[in-house]
């Protein structure tokens, strides 16, 4: 019994022993470091591995000590790399192929291993043995090797000699000899018995003269294609950092057949090649090149080389105001793809998706072009949320390019002058939030939220202080990380200060005219005039509010009906308080700019408001008083139609009585005191106003148009634009000019009649259209001709009212500053009332601050800028966007030259090694170095100095990498702080990026209130129901609002789950419903799922691309 157990004991000794599992001590490693330092006849290491990592073999050959034979056999499973390529069987014993696939590893091994100098050291260690002989290597291409095994042998292995067989799952590598932490899982069984060992012994020898022979100069050749076996010189980094940024565009050698009288311009064809391929790796881009530059164009040229590419069932849509459709459908002709597209009015998307006027199915589009895509920017409307289903849905046919994602063109020359959050919807169009295709940004709303939210604060506080600098640098950022990386845009000095560029447009006789700052015209009112003006504008924006208690101006109650509602009436009305204060603020803005705009066209508004207002309380006085929003009940009451009437009227038209009838108690008691208030002061101003018979501006405008406006110095062509954003103004104006001045060349264009006139202004004032008539030389006209046509005959313009967006100016200018504009410089006028007190300063100042405060918390259309504000918005436009876009043409040049003047230079430099390095004597930027890491998300440069890392830009990095071809390298110094700074960078970008874009973190900033509470409501109907269809319908939704897919699917989802309040029982008993309304939203916004995506990628492990330091 005794013996029994004491065996029993001995087995499981022997049994722990002889199998380890790379767990803490017991690993591979340390079972052949205690072969090593135990046999004393150990000589010989013969080793059989699947895979064989050089570094791996250094931590080994360490501890192998002075043995004088190493073998190693490595296994490369050749059947399933020819399977792959589809190659014939016979191939498979090929030497070269074998090689050619050993040395791939032996790269990828050498890029992969931690950069550290004992690596290194192994690696040459390895060279170094196989030159000296000491180590042999063979690939054995025939056979899979599964089996791993290590003998470890003395000279001449017999029965009554040491010798030991190790055999399982281990490779020689980090992770197979249990060395990586943390460890990672093997099984292997070590054998003494001499039956066992020889028998693998003989199964070596039989492999091993099967195999293939590595030779030293193999190694050294394979060292050779690392960063261990090249040194480049400066020069050759420099550039290789330009061909791995600029990357397809430096051999992008398009060309296109120009159509007749299409010109060939040289910026036009680059802008060709950027946006292409931008469009081709972030499935959409801006094209943003300021007005006049040939948006169309390039954009048309853009259109036909995906066409070509994608294969002759591509289909495009483009959106486009309605003014705009001739120049496209004209353009498009031109250029032989009128058949390829359909063409849409940006308000009439809705005929896409319902499938109306012979449109085709959204899914069938390919490709999406949106001309003046800034009127897209707030992703609440209905037209946002019909272009976005348009842009999201999948694509139907896949062409040559074999791409389901419909790629997206937005055309605006002004995308950098919206909010932040603007810009981040427009992106939505062709991005989505979570799975971002942009360098760096892994989550574009957790990206943009935080600049949101500095935006919103700056511009709540920049009443108290200048706040300039900060919303300056806000934008520097989103432009940096993000515009910059899917924007084509120039300006004209972008043009002019490249070289190639000038000389190109200047031998085709084309001159960009200089735009000369705002000519400030200022009216001087008497005193009078200026009282009454400035007193007006405080009543217009000095009414009582939450903000400002002790307003005593008007409030504007007769548009805040709902507002005042009580409680249980109001409830029918969502945000009813919003809507009473949106409405409030819009028109009190409108109340200031028709002050001015002209004295004529603000009397008439008084007029108005004093008359709705009295109707208002007549309402409240016959105790009928009509709330229908979509009714105009204004307007009916303008017609004297009794009250009685519009509700029959109202009846007919589908409304019920009860939902827009309200009796007077229905209203809280302070709002008929508003509107008594209201009618107190509108009474007043239009009394006082009805004094005014003085126009100080007109004057002005009189006085200018006789001697300054048709200078010939100033004006050599005779034609005027006028701009006014009222048609009042412009009707005051035309009466004026017509009847009392007696001029008879005048052309006033508004939305009533543009298409009817669209000839005649062709013919009068645009510069590419063969007719220079002079019938009309003055066109004064509404914003309706703000934007896609030419009026370059002129270059004059007059802002009668300024407007207060930088935008709307710019793209004002953009009519007569073109391409084909003849004159030198461009003028540009505008009014300003004359403030002549520190008073009359004041009061403007704080009505312009409450503007804008308005303006900010309900996203009021035009932005409102003060004259002080509007002069430097307009000279950021041409200079501030300058530095960074002439230093990009300039480099992308350099490296294109390169390309064209040495081919073979340039190859060698493209395809200089991941990791390539470079010690450099400049004397300066002592003890720094830059890093550039990248991965398939991002490409990011570092700095290391002594305080530490930091990111830095493209630009920055090229300041420290710019070098001279002739440039020699130096031998490396002080290594320890070369490779501290390379890792440091490393750690960084793996914090910042690797782990930034775990998309199943549970802490989600991107995702707003909104979309957390349309995920719960997901989330309960799934429990609530029995029916998989549904569940995995949820799934789905569940799915697109966690990836930022869709902007308004999460704020439908809340308001349905408004309704139901989290009651189980009643969405149980709705359950029928409910499943309708997730299905017909399934319909509507379509998408491919993320499998079906490119996008949809896990980030790769970051690599070091090259790394330059400074001695």
């Amino acid at each position: 019994m005794f013996s029994f157990v004491r065996r029993g004991f001995v087995l499981r000794r022997i049994m722990s022993t002889k199998f380890f599992n790379n767990g803490l001590g017991n690993t591979l490693f340390d079972k052949l470091k205690g072969i090593a330092s135990e046999m004393a006849t150990f000589d010989r290491f013969l080793a059989v591995v699947g895979f064989f990592r050089s570094s791996g073999y250094f931590k080994l050959r360490k501890e192998l000590g002075d043995i004088s034979d190493i073998k190693i056999l490595i296994g490369i499973n050749i059947d399933d790399i020819f399977r792959k390529h589809n190659k014939a069987l016979l191939m498979l014993a090929d030497e070269d192929k074998a090689k050619e696939i050993y040395h791939n590893g032996f790269k990828e091994d050498i890029v992969n291993a931690q950069y550290a100098p004992e690596v290194e050291e192994g690696i040459l260690q390895m060279c170094e043995d196989l030159v000296s002989g000491r180590l042999q290597m063979r690939i054995h291409a025939t056979k899979n090797l599964h089996a791993k095994f290590y003998l470890c042998l003395p000279q001449n292995h017999s029965e009554h000699s040491d010798g030991w067989v190790i055999m399982g799952s281990s490779n020689i590598s980090d992770s197979g000899l249990g060395i990586k932490q943390p460890p990672q899982y093997e099984l292997n069984v070590a054998m003494k018995d001499f039956d066992d060992v020889k028998y693998c012994s003989d199964e070596f020898w039989t492999l091993w003269n099967e195999a293939v022979t590595l030779t030293a100069e193999d190694i050294e050749e394979y060292k050779k294609k690392t960063y261990l076996g090249y040194q480049p010189t400066p020069y050759e980094l420099y550039i290789k950092v330009l061909i791995d940024t600029f990357g397809d565009q430096v051999e992008d050698d398009f060309s296109i057949q120009l159509p007749d009288g299409v010109k060939d311009l040289k910026y036009q064809k680059d802008a060709v090649i950027q946006g292409y391929q931008m469009l081709m790796q972030h499935n959409g881009l801006f094209l943003a090149d300021v007005v006049g530059l040939g948006k169309t164009m390039i954009a048309t040229m853009i259109a036909k080389r995906f066409v070509e590419a994608n294969g002759k069932n591509t289909n495009i849509l483009v959106v486009y105001p309605p003014a705009l459709e001739d120049n496209w459908r004209n353009t498009f002709k031109l250029f032989g793809i009128y058949k390829k597209a359909q063409f849409v009015t940006n308000g009439s998307l809705s005929k896409v998706l319902e499938g109306k006027d012979n449109y085709k199915d959204k899914e069938e589009f390919d490709l999406i072009i949106v001309d003046e895509a800034h009127g897209f920017r707030s992703d609440s409307s209905g037209k946002y949320d019909e272009l976005q289903k348009i842009c999201k849905s999948p694509c139907m046919n896949m062409g040559l390019l074999k791409s389901s994602q419909k790629k997206v063109m937005l055309l605006s020359a002004t995308p950098l002058n919206n909010r932040p959050d603007d810009l981040q919807n427009q992106l939505l169009l062709f991005q989505n939030s979570q799975s971002c295709t942009i360098d760096g940004v892994p989550n574009l709303k957790g990206f943009f939220s935080e600049h949101i939210l500095d935006y919103k604060r700056l511009m709540r506080e920049r009443d108290q202080r200048d706040v300039t600098a900060e919303v300056d640098k806000i934008y520097e950022q989103i432009r940096s990380k993000v515009i910059d990386k899917v924007t084509v845009r120039r300006t004209r000095n972008n043009i002019l200060n490249d070289p190639d560029y000038k000389a190109d447009i200047k031998s085709q006789g084309i001159i960009f005219p200089n735009i000369l700052p705002p000519n400030e015209l200022e009216y001087v009112m008497d005193s009078d005039t200026s009282n009454r003006f400035y007193e007006t504008l405080k009543q217009l924006t000095d009414g009582k509010t939450e903000d400002n208690p002790e307003g005593k101006g008007l409030t504007y109650a007769r548009y805040r009906a709902v507002e005042f509602l009580k409680p249980e009436y109001r409830n029918k009305y969502k945000n009813a308080v919003h809507i009473g204060q949106t409405l409030a603020a819009i028109y009190r803005v409108h109340m200031v700019k028709r002050l001015e705009s002209s004295f004529y066209a603000f009397k008439k508004s008084l007029r108005t408001l004093l008359r709705i207002t009295t109707d208002m309380i007549k309402m409240f006085d016959e105790d009928k008083v009509i709330i229908a929003p979509d009714l105009k009940v204004k307007d009916l009451q303008a017609k004297n139609i009794e009250l009685d009437e519009i509700i029959e009227y109202a009846i007919t038209k589908g409304y019920a009585a009860e939902d827009i009838l309200f009796s007077a108690d229905a209203f809280s008691s302070e709002f008929l005191e508003m509107l008594h208030h209201d009618r107190e002061i509108l009474e007043q101003l239009n009394a006082d106003w009805a004094k005014e018979n003085d126009d100080p501006k007109f004057d002005k405008f009189r006085e200018n148009l006789t001697h300054k406006f048709f200078d010939k110095e100033i004006n050599p062509s005779g034609k005027l634009v006028l701009f006014s954003e009222s048609v009042d103004t412009l009707n005051y104006l035309y009466d004026r000019l017509t009847n009392e001045i007696g001029r008879t060349d005048v052309l006033m264009v508004t939305a009533a009649n543009r298409n009817r006139l669209g000839q005649t202004i062709k013919e009068n004032f645009d510069a590419n259209f063969d007719s220079d008539s002079m019938r009309y030389n003055i066109i004064i006209t509404s914003d309706v001709l703000a934007e896609g046509v030419n009026l370059h005959r002129s270059n004059v313009i007059v802002n009668y009212d300024s407007p207060w967006n930088a935008t709307r100016l710019m793209q004002r200018i953009g009519r007569v500053n073109r391409i084909g504009s003849m004159a030198p410089n461009i003028y540009n006028y505008m009014f300003y009332p004359s403030q002549q007190g520190d008073k009359e300063i004041q009061l403007y100042k704080n009505a312009l601050v409450k503007l804008q405060g308005f303006h900010s918390a309900f996203g009021e259309d035009a932005q409102i800028y003060s004259k002080e504000e509007i002069v430097k918005e307009f000279q950021m436009f041409d200079n501030n966007v300058k530095d960074s876009i002439d230093k990009k043409i300039a480099l992308l040049r350099e490296v294109r030259e390169l390309y064209n003047s040495d081919r073979k230079l340039y190859h060698k430099i493209k395809s200089l090694p991941m990791r390539s390095r470079v010690m450099r004597d400049t004397g300066k930027h002592s003890g720094n170095s830059v890093i550039f890491v990248s991965s398939n998300v991002k490409t990011e440069f570092y700095l290391a100095t002594s305080s530490g890392v930091e990111v830095i830009d493209f630009l920055e990095a090229v300041k420290y990498l710019k070098a001279k071809p002739g440039e020699q390298p130096v031998s490396f110094t002080n290594e320890g702080l070369h490779y501290k700074h390379v890792n440091s960078a490393l750690n960084q970008y793996t914090t910042e990026y690797v782990e930034a874009a775990d998309t199943s973190s549970i802490n989600r900033t991107d995702l707003d209130k909104t979309s957390l509470e349309a995920n719960k409501f997901l989330r309960t109907i799934k429990q609530i129901t029995t029916d998989s269809e549904l569940k995995s319908q949820c799934d789905v939704l569940m799915g697109y609002i966690n990836e930022g897919i869709y902007a308004q699917l999460p704020r439908y989802l809340k308001t349905l789950s408004r309704e139901y309040k989290n009651d189980r029982a009643k969405m149980k008993q709705d359950e029928y419903i409910l499943q309708n309304r997730i299905s017909e939203l399934l319909g509507e916004y379509q998408t491919m799922n993320k499998e079906q995506r490119h996008d949809a990628q896990d980030i790769s492990n970051p690599q070091i691309i090259i790394s330059e330091s400074f001695k």
